[in-house]
Formats: C-alpha cells, sequence, structure tokens
C-alpha cells in the first residue's frame, strides 16, 4: 500500500487554486452573461482574482448573487450562470460543487469543454491528493469518496480507479477490489500514458480470481479426490508390476517343464493371489473416484470460470506473459480439460514468437511437478524447438510421455537423449520404457540390460554453464560394479541451437573404485553454445 501511495502522489499535480489573476473564458468558449447578476458574480470573481485582499468577500459575494440568478431569477439554462458558479466554487476548493456546476455548463455550452477540462483537471489533482492523503491518514471513508469525486472528475484519468482498488484489495474487499481493477482497465483504454495501470489492473484481477479459485470448495474437495485417484495409480502400478513379473515367473517355469516345491508354490499363490485382488480393489475404488470427479467437474469449472475469463483477458493484452499463461493452464487441466491446458502454450508461442524457451521451461515443469502431463509436455515441446538440446526438458519431456502413455514421441524424445546422454542409466530407461509401450520386447529387454547390468559406468552433467564467450560443464563418472571400472576416454561436445559442435575436448577417465565416482570439469570458448552431447571413445 505504502508503494502504491507513493506512486499515484508522484503522478498527479499539486497546486488548486489559479494563479496569476483573472483569467476568462478560452477559445472556442465564448459565453455572455446575460444577466445582471450573472455578470455581478463576474465582477465579484475578477476582483477577487485582482485584490488578494479582499479576496474571501469578493468570492462569497460572487457565490451569493449567481446562486441567486440561478434560484430566483430563471438563470438554470444560462451556461455562464453555471460555469462561472463553477469557477466559484473552484476558487474556495468544493470540488464538489465545482464538479455539478461545471457539469451543467458544459451541457449547456458544449464549446467550453476544453475549458472546462482544464478546472476539472486541476481539481481532480487536488481531490486526488486529499483522497491519498485521508488513505494515509487512516480516514479511509473520507478517503473513498474523494476518490469517488476525483474519478467523476476526469472519468478519463484511471488514477483514481487504482486508488480505490488498492484501498480495497488492503481491506481484503476483493469484490469492490474487481470493480475497481475493471475500472482501471475501461479508464486505460490504449492511451500508452497509462499502459503501467492497465497491466497492473489486469494481473492484480487475474491473482485475485486465481486464489479465489483455488480457495473454493469446489476446488478443495476436487484435489482431495484427485490426490486420492494418484494414490491409487501409484499404489496400482506397483502392484500391476510385481503382479505381471509373478505371471512372467509362473509362466516360464511351465514353458521350461518346473515346478515349484509345494511350500513354495503356496507362498507363491499367496503372493499372486493377494497382488491380484489389491489391483482389483484398486481399479474399482479408482473407476469410484473418477466416476465421482466427472460428476464434480461442473462445479469445479463454474468456480475456475472467472479467474479463466481474467486470465484470458490478460493474456489477450499481454500473448507473452507465461506466468499467466501457467496458471491459465494449471486451472484448465485442474478442471479436468486437458486439450485447452495444452492449447494455452500453442497460443503463447503463436503470438508471441520472440518468447524466452526459459519460461517454457519452467511452466512445462511446473506442471509436470503437478502431474499435469498433457500441458507440461506442450509447454516443454514448444521450448525445445528453441533449444533441442536442453538434456533436463528432453527427459522430463520423456518422462511426460511416458505417462501419457504416447509411445510415438517417447520413443523420438529417448533416441534424442541417449544421442546425447548414452552413458547415463535414466536415459537408458526411458528408451526401454518407449520399446515396451510399442510392445517391442526384444529392444526394451535390450535397453533395460544395458541400464541394469550392462552399463559399468554411469556418467551424469550435474552442471552446464553457457555464456557468451564460451561454456562449463561438470560431469561425475560413477562406478556400479563392485570391482574397479576400465579407464576409457570421453569426449565432450558443445553445440549450437543448429546441434553444429562449436568445440570439444576429450577427457581421460582413470579408473575408478568400486562405487565411487570421479568429477570431470571441461570449459570451452566458443559463440552460441546451447547444449552438449559426449561419447565414450
Amino acid at each position: 500500500m505504502k508503494a502504491a501511495l507513493t506512486a499515484l502522489c508522484s503522478a498527479v499535480a499539486a497546486p488548486l487554486l489559479a494563479q496569476g489573476g483573472w483569467v476568462t473564458p478560452q477559445p472556442p468558449c465564448e459565453l455572455s452573461a446575460a444577466h445582471f447578476k450573472v455578470n455581478g458574480g463576474v465582477l465579484h470573481l475578477k476582483a477577487a482574482a485582482e485584490k488578494p485582499d479582499q479576496r474571501n468577500g469578493q468570492l462569497a459575494e460572487a457565490g451569493r448573487v449567481l446562486v441567486a440568478a440561478i434560484l430566483q431569477d430563471k438563470q438554470d439554462k444560462n451556461p455562464a450562470a453555471w460555469y462561472y458558479l463553477g469557477r466559484y466554487y473552484f476558487e474556495i476548493g468544493d470540488a464538489g460543487g465545482a464538479d455539478s456546476a461545471l457539469a451543467r455548463a458544459l451541457s449547456l455550452a458544449p464549446p467550453c469543454k476544453q475549458d472546462i477540462d482544464g478546472y476539472r483537471r486541476r481539481l481532480w489533482a487536488s481531490t486526488l491528493n486529499a483522497g491519498l492523503a485521508a488513505w494515509q491518514g487512516g480516514k479511509e471513508d473520507s478517503a473513498v469518496v474523494l476518490f469517488g469525486l476525483a474519478a467523476r472528475l476526469v472519468p478519463g484519468n484511471p488514477k483514481a480507479f487504482v486508488a480505490l482498488a488498492g484501498l480495497y484489495a488492503g481491506k481484503e474487499n476483493y469484490d469492490s477490489a474487481l470493480v475497481f481493477y475493471r475500472r482501471t482497465v475501461e479508464a486505460a483504454g490504449n492511451d500508452t500514458a497509462f499502459a503501467k495501470d492497465k497491466r497492473e489492473a489486469l494481473g492484480n484481477a487475474a491473482r485475485l480470481l486465481v486464489g479465489r479459485a483455488q480457495n473454493d470448495a469446489a476446488a478443495q474437495h476436487y484435489a482431495r479426490l484427485r490426490a486420492s485417484a494418484d494414490s491409487i495409480d501409484r499404489g496400482l502400478e506397483s502392484d500391476s508390476t510385481v503382479l505381471a513379473r509373478l505371471i512372467a515367473s509362473s509362466q516360464s517355469r511351465k514353458t521350461r517343464g518346473r515346478r515349484l516345491a509345494p511350500a513354495d508354490q503356496q507362498t507363491f499363490t499367496r503372493d499372486s493371489s493377494g497382488r491380484a485382488q489389491a489391483v482389483a480393489q484398486a481399479q474399482v475404488a479408482r473407476a469410484a473416484l473418477l466416476q465421482q470427479m466427472a460428476a464434480d467437474s461442473g462445479k469445479l469449472q463454474a468456480a475456475f470460470a472467472p479467474a479463466i475469463a481474467a486470465l484470458h483477458d490478460y493474456l489477450a493484452a499481454y500473448p507473452g506473459e507465461m506466468d499467466a499463461a501457467t496458471s491459465l493452464a494449471t486451472l484448465y487441466a485442474q478442471s479436468g480439460r486437458a486439450a485447452p491446458a495444452s492449447a494455452v502454450f500453442d497460443s503463447v508461442a503463436a503470438h508471441a514468437q520472440n518468447f524466452d524457451p526459459e519460461d517454457l521451461f519452467t511452466a512445462g515443469q511446473r506442471l509436470m511437478s503437478q502431474r499435469w502431463y498433457r500441458a507440461g509436455a506442450r509447454a516443454l515441446a514448444l521450448a525445445l524447438t528453441k533449444n533441442p538440446y536442453r538434456r533436463d526438458a528432453l527427459y522430463s519431456l520423456g518422462v511426460g510421455y511416458y505417462q501419457l502413455r504416447d509411445s510415438t514421441n517417447l520413443l523420438a524424445v529417448a533416441q534424442r537423449l541417449v544421442q546425447l546422454d548414452p552413458l547415463n542409466r535414466g536415459s537408458l530407461k526411458l528408451l526401454a520404457g518407449a520399446w515396451d509401450l510399442r510392445g517391442r520386447r526384444d529392444s526394451t529387454l535390450k535397453y533395460v540390460a544395458q541400464a541394469d547390468s550392462l552399463l559399468a559406468v554411469e556418467v551424469s552433467v550435474t552442471s552446464f554453464v553457457p555464456d557468451s564467450a564460451g561454456a562449463a560443464v561438470t560431469l561425475l563418472a560413477t562406478n556400479l560394479r563392485p570391482a574397479a571400472s576400465k579407464p576409457f576416454r570421453l569426449t565432450v561436445e558443445f553445440l549450437d541451437l543448429q546441434g553444429k559442435p562449436v568445440a570439444s575436448e576429450t577427457r581421460d577417465v582413470p579408473a575408478i573404485p568400486p562405487q565411487e565416482n570421479q568429477q570431470l570439469d571441461v570449459k570451452v570458448s566458443g559463440k552460441g553454445i546451447a547444449g552438449w552431447r559426449y561419447r565414450p571413445s
């Protein structure tokens, strides 16, 4: 709130009253007094401006005769009467009276708009400053009245709406705050002078509505259901894997004509029956949860609708804003709308072609961590079009495709990953998973064997730091065997965005004691380095 007050105070001009003597109406505003009392009011106003020692008395007389002309002498249709009455109120600092009188004058004499607007702007500045002072002084009711008056004086300037929105947000009266955030956006329009106010208002409105959506009872209930479903999925996956192994073991024994000892057969039957029962119960429980989630999705979508609309408004104005896009994708995903969630990032990429891939990497990783795989995968896939050699993003994308059971895209990603990082168990297991989804048992077993038993030394890249002059990479070689490893050589290539080598270095990896590791630091010079790959030799 203090920052908002400081910014607003610095944005408005201070002086209220005219300086430098009497000022006549400025062309094209041409007004004739047309009545002796109105003319008398003008003379009193002129005297007040030119004779400071008589100012108060002359102003009082000006006000008396102008009011009398309007009320007693039927000058209510005379624009000059209202104009000079507005000038009187302006001089005594009565912004409300000036607002009303000048509005009547303008309705009767439209050519006077520019002249009248000048007085209204000066009144607006002093009124807004008075409101800010009242707010700072803890007189919030007075501040609301003054801000409202300032908004009427110059409705095209959003600063009063900004102040009202901030005041109500500070009081946690979010409904009123939202009203004035919207009024700020309307008043700012496309005026570049108010671009910052408009952006902040759109962003603040969206944040308020997102917070409200996430705290809605329907959202809380749906989140609990989803957490239960995720927990069941993890248990189901584990039990299904164990059951599949037990069944495969039994089939293998039958093929070979072998039988278990009676005691072992009893244990096998008990374990397999227990796993099968657990899988069946989990499937029933999961189906019931999914049915309940489907039934509750309408309530959730209704709760999220205002926040989604606000984020759409924000992204329509600022299409490259990745935090807003991520929030929108999350709301869609949370309410079971995977397709619109991933489409958010297509829209961002289409409208902000120069987006920073780091923003999309961050968004994708965040969504992946929340198990919103489809939206997260789309964000990572788009980011990789800008930097195809980001290893952590490739791996996360592969995990996302595996969870989505997208074997075609997973295979392509896993193969790219193994080309970059061939001595890493995670890369090899991801490729094994891709072949498994495609039903290629031989290829699956090949890469499972490489990851679990054939790979003697695993290599992990723990740090990659590119800059304008080159790049540095840190590799960790870990001996997976119970005996010392054999020495070998490792060539590290540094790649540009098109995959062309910019520089390379070869390092000798010495014999490593069992279960220990060796760190290798490689630094090269070269411009445009975006990624790395290595190969043993």
